[in-house]
C-alpha cells in the first residue's frame, strides 16, 4: 500500500496520523523517536519504511486502528507541520527527545504499556500529550529545543 512513499511522505503522514493534533514539539518528536530506531537498528527495523511499518510499532498502521485509513490532503488540519517535522527530521535537526525510541499517550496513564515500565526504558520526556522514553542502554541524548513553527508550503501525499 505504501511503496510509492518516499520516506518524507511515509514520515509525515504516520506523524500525522499519531499526533496531528499535538504542538510542533511533540510532532517533531514523534519523527525523532522514528529517526532514532532508525539510527539504532534493531528487531523494529533498520530504515524509515521498515521502522515505521513494522507491525504494532505504530498504532495508527494497525488494521483494527480508525486512523489506518486515514489519509491527509495538503489542507488538513496540522498536516503542514507534520510535513515540516519530517522534513526536519530527515534533514537531522537536533534530537528534542533526548534519545527516545517509543512514546504514548497521556491518555494511557491508568494502564500504561507494559513496555513502559520495563526497566529496559527509562522516560526522557513529555511533549504534548505523549511521555517519550528511550532504551536504558542508550541513555538521553539531549539536543537543542526546537521552535515552534509551521509550514508555508506542502505538497499532499498522493
Amino acid at each position: 500500500m505504501y511503496d510509492n512513499y518516499s520516506d518524507e511522505q511515509l514520515l509525515a503522514l504516520v506523524i500525522w496520523r499519531e499526533s496531528q493534533n499535538q504542538p510542533f514539539a511533540a510532532k517533531f518528536g514523534v519523527g525523532c523517536s522514528i529517526r532514532n530506531r532508525v539510527q539504532h537498528p534493531r528487531w523494529w527495523g533498520r530504515d524509515y519504511r521498515s521502522v515505521i511499518l513494522d507491525p504494532w510499532q505504530y498504532s495508527s498502521f494497525n488494521a483494527n486502528d480508525p486512523n489506518s485509513n486515514k489519509f491527509p490532503s495538503a489542507t488538513s488540519p496540522g498536516y503542514a507541520d507534520c510535513v515540516e517535522a519530517a522534513q526536519n527530521v530527515l534533514r537531522g535537526l537536533p534530537d528534542n527527545t533526548k534519545g527516545a525510541v517509543s512514546y504514548f499517550d497521556r491518555s494511557l496513564d491508568t494502564n500504561p504499556p507494559k513496555w513502559s515500565v520495563s526497566p529496559q526504558f527509562e522516560k526522557t520526556l513529555d511533549l504534548g500529550a505523549f511521555h517519550f522514553f528511550t532504551l536504558t542502554e542508550f541513555g538521553h541524548l539531549q539536543g537543542p529545543p526546537v521552535p515552534e513553527q509551521s509550514a508555508s508550503q506542502v505538497q499532499p501525499v498522493t
